[in-house]
């Protein structure tokens, strides 16, 4: 994952990856990109006297770049923008030059922020998907349905849903609960996954998540679900134990 392209805002939206796919990156063409003031805005900022400040609402097309795909996403939110003036000292003269912030509210088809085993069962991913269109519009329900991607997660890796629960009668477990039962199947995971449940939690409960928090769970979630699914640690650990049973001897 690569953290540094997803951010909040935006001063021109960088190379993205696509969402149809695998090689090709969204690329953004000013041709494509339009905005509009209200007329109340340009009415208040008149009123001020603030005639080098601009705010409002914008839309804009990225493609993708690999010929054989051409995907293309449209995406739409709040600019705001400002002159700034430069003086330039070859020619003595101030020189304008436009600071611009945007700040993307929808993203459709929204491209992906994490890749995922291919393995990944549809219903999972799709809760996954979801996710990534959530995480323009409102951040605290994708962190709800990140939460709901867990459960869906635990179902494909035959964690059960009702069993033995920390009170000792039988019912129906809680996320925390299945992700202790998930521990009995695969140690090594379930710090990773409660601080997602938590996350997911916080959304549900308060209707918000901190964007930060949300990109390191995205980040999170990338590395364990290569473990969980391809087992790529367990199957390096058992090499890792078959080298030293050789004493580093070659394969007989």
């Amino acid at each position: 994952m690569d953290r540094k392209i997803w951010r909040k805002s935006y001063g021109s939206i960088p190379g993205l990856p696509c969402p149809r796919c695998k090689p090709g990156t969204l690329r953004s063409n000013s041709k494509l990109f339009y905005r509009k003031q209200p007329k109340y805005v340009t009415t208040g900022f008149s009123e001020l006297a603030l005639h080098d400040v601009s705010e409002g609402r914008f839309t804009c097309f990225l493609t993708c770049d690999y010929g054989f795909c051409g995907e293309v996403v449209a995406v739409s939110g709040d600019f705001r923008s400002h002159d700034e003036y430069v003086f330039n000292p070859d020619t003595e003269e101030h020189e304008v030059f436009e600071d611009k912030t945007l700040v993307p509210k929808s993203m459709v088809p929204a491209p992906p922020i994490i890749k995922w085993p291919e393995k990944l069962d549809s219903v999972p991913r799709e809760h996954l998907f979801h996710s990534f269109e959530l995480f323009w519009m409102n951040r605290g329900a994708c962190a709800g349905r990140l939460r709901i991607f867990i459960e869906a997660l635990l179902d494909q890796l035959g964690v059960v849903r009702e069993g033995i629960k920390r009170n000792g009668k039988k019912g129906t477990l809680d996320l925390s609960e299945r992700i202790d039962e998930l521990d009995k199947l695969k140690p090594g995971h379930k710090a990773a996954l409660d601080a997602l449940r938590h996350v997911g939690n916080f959304g549900s409960h308060e209707g918000d998540a901190d964007f930060e928090d949300l990109i390191v769970c995205y980040d999170i979630l990338e590395t364990t679900l290569v473990e969980l699914i391809e087992d790529k640690r367990a199957k390096l650990d058992a090499e890792i134990a078959a080298i030293i049973d050789r004493k580093g001897k070659p394969r007989t």
